[in-house]
């Protein structure tokens, strides 16, 4: 009886543990996509403030990570370069 109760105690635990895990694992993949989301939406408002005049003095540092992260493209900054210049 008391080999069963251990086994019974163990398997308890381990489905607790295993649990707990892939709560806090999905929690961290939900954060992640929360911050991945908020940097996209950051470096587009960063192309829509170009539009209306607004240039940051990091423009330029900061647009080159949206485009290294593939938050925009080489395409989406010539749009917005065009529509600046009125081309």
């Amino acid at each position: 009886m008391e080999g069963w109760l251990k086994t019974l105690i163990a398997t308890a635990c381990a489905v607790v543990i295993a649990g707990g895990g892939y709560y806090a694992w999905s929690e961290y993949k939900a954060a992640d996509r929360r911050k991945l989301v908020a940097q996209r939406l950051a470096c587009t408002d960063r192309l829509r403030g170009m539009e209306k005049g607004v240039i940051p003095s990091d423009n330029q540092q900061f647009l080159t990570r949206c485009m290294f992260n593939g938050f925009i493209s080489q395409a989406d900054l010539d749009r917005t370069s065009k529509r600046i210049l009125g081309n």
